[in-house]
């Protein structure tokens, strides 16, 4: 009797399904866009019940579309953006709208947070550092500011989190997304520590408990059976981090393999073994082997910034697609493809909503330099997807410094890694060799991998190497290399010389 697996990341800007066999074909997928609510004063926000529809509806139609007898599924699981933070109460309804992971709103409890416990014992508890891009933060806004919602509260739960738990009626979370919950959540004990949770007070019974990646934690109830067409009964595997996912789609299972995944976040990971972490980087516990296994990352805008162009200032390219049944992104690039490398002169600082690594600053914003009469919208194109480049670069360096094993080339999937141009530019800004898997059905199909191992299907992670398929090996073009490390200094000091501004402007903003 056949065996199929069922993996579904729920990202920003939507989510998508798949159906694959235990021989790794992708057999049905499905993928749906949801918007994102934000202002001026730094919400980022989801309905979570976009999460939970948008999860059933792309599993019944990837099902759908695969022609296999549901009977067969043997095993699902979930990963999502994060950090997220959802309120639910005891019959398990959302009390409120998640906060996203660039949501910005708990500056003030960070600032509480380095006052009162300090960045160094933060970093050695979560090895990660204080910032309002962690769950735990959102939470304690939700306390400060809302405080009926927070004393109705059951537990926190997560994007991934919430999905899982209108699976399976259970509100846990797993290891990846519980690290990335950061501040109080112990890396290596695997725990929330108990004593730093009374001194920020916040109940430890408001967070769903942890488990391991790969563990299943519930199984699909017979509502959700109706939704999804998942038999009642089938086992629901923990999940994890979308980042983590796609990672294992690629095959970054064993240490020092690295990967970039360019979605509306571009994130590059390294998957190590060793406890030991880099300050301004974040730190997940990776999905593969999660009792052992960490991954080291940067995170920044990337495809959401492409993306925001294309449905503000791409209506040409969006009109003409439509005549052509094309991908305006598509059109976007050839447009992009005729600008020389350094776009004229014109740089991108890629920060529109507050960035994370390695800079840390929920107040910087998008910045565009060097605008003069002689560039065109072409030239906007490229200069996003290479300030998106430097910023790779700025966060490789760190890494790079660290002394960490990295495995060459680096995997490189998803979102902008379809762009031939963009994902060559990167690997001019990296100096480094990559290698892109043009079929790769990204988080999704880790999540079925994921959900084989934790039901036994899969002995161990070191299937996904037998599955990686690259269509594409690029290697740094040397000319190129030369033109970046002119602008690459202007880039970092564009921050520097403007972070006073970025603040005062925040200030002048919310008067």
């Amino acid at each position: 009797m056949p065996s199929y697996l069922v993996g579904s990341d729920v990202g920003t800007g939507g989510t998508k399904s798949v159906v694959i066999d235990t021989d790794g074909n992708t057999l049905g997928q499905h993928f749906i866009e949801y918007p994102l609510i934000t202002n001026n004063l730094g919400y980022a926000e989801h309905d979570p019940e976009w999460y939970w529809n948008a999860v059933a509806e792309t599993i019944f139609k990837a099902i759908t579309d695969s022609k296999v007898n549901p009977k067969n599924i043997k095993g699902v699981s979930v990963s999502a953006l994060s950090p997220a933070c959802i309120l639910v109460d005891k019959e398990l309804n959302p009390l409120q709208l998640a906060h996203i992971w660039m949501d910005r709103r708990s500056t003030a409890q960070c600032q509480w947070l380095r006052d009162n416990i300090g960045e160094e014992r933060i970093f050695n508890i979560s090895a990660n550092p204080i910032d309002s891009y962690y769950a735990v933060t959102k939470l304690m806004w939700e306390r400060d500011n809302r405080p009926d919602l927070y004393k109705h509260t059951y537990k926190m739960q997560t994007a991934a989190d919430y999905p899982v738990m209108k699976l399976t009626g259970v509100a846990v979370t797993d290891y990846s997304n519980a690290s990335l919950c950061g501040i109080a959540f112990d890396v290596r004990k695997k725990l929330w520590d108990e004593q730093l949770l009374r001194e920020i007070n916040i109940d430890i019974d408001k967070l769903p408990e942890p488990y391991p990646c790969e563990q299943v934690i519930g199984y699909v109830t017979e509502e959700a059976s109706l939704k999804t067409s998942i038999p009642k009964g089938t086992p629901v595997v923990a999940g994890t981090v979308d980042c983590n996912a796609a990672w294992v789609a690629g095959g970054a299972v064993d240490d020092g393999d690295a990967s970039v995944v360019m979605g509306t976040a571009g994130v590059l990971g390294i998957v190590h073994k060793k406890d030991s972490f880099t300050k301004n980087m974040i730190m997940i516990i990776h999905t593969a082997n999660s009792k052992t296994t960490y991954t080291t990352l940067s995170a920044q805008l990337c495809g959401g910034i492409y993306r925001y162009y294309r449905d503000n200032l791409a209506v040409a390219e969006v009109n003409a697609a439509k005549e052509l049944g094309l991908d305006p992104f598509n059109l976007m690039d050839v447009e992009a493809e005729k600008i020389s490398p350094g776009s004229d002169g014109l740089i991108l600082l890629p920060y529109f909503q507050g960035e994370r690594t390695p800079i840390w600053d929920p107040y910087v914003r998008g910045l565009i330099f060097g605008l003069s009469f002689n560039h065109t919208r072409a030239h906007l194109i490229r200069a996003i997807m290479e300030g998106t480049g430097y910023a790779f670069r700025n966060n490789f360096n760190i890494i790079k410094s660290s002394g960490i094993k990295i495995n060459l080339p680096i995997v490189m999937s998803e979102g902008g890694a379809r762009s031939r141009l963009w994902r060559q530019i990167v690997c001019d800004m990296l100096e480094t060799p990559g290698a892109y898997m043009k079929n790769s059905n990204g988080a999704p199909f880790g999540n079925a991998i994921l959900a084989g191992v934790g039901v036994g299907i899969f002995k161990d992670f070191s299937i996904a190497k037998k599955w990686i398929d690259i269509s594409e090996k690029i290697e740094p073009d040397s000319t190129n290399i030369e033109i970046y490390k002119k602008y690459y200094p202007i880039f970092l000091e564009l921050y520097s010389r403007n972070k006073d501004l970025f603040a005062r402007l925040a200030e002048a903003r919310s008067k």
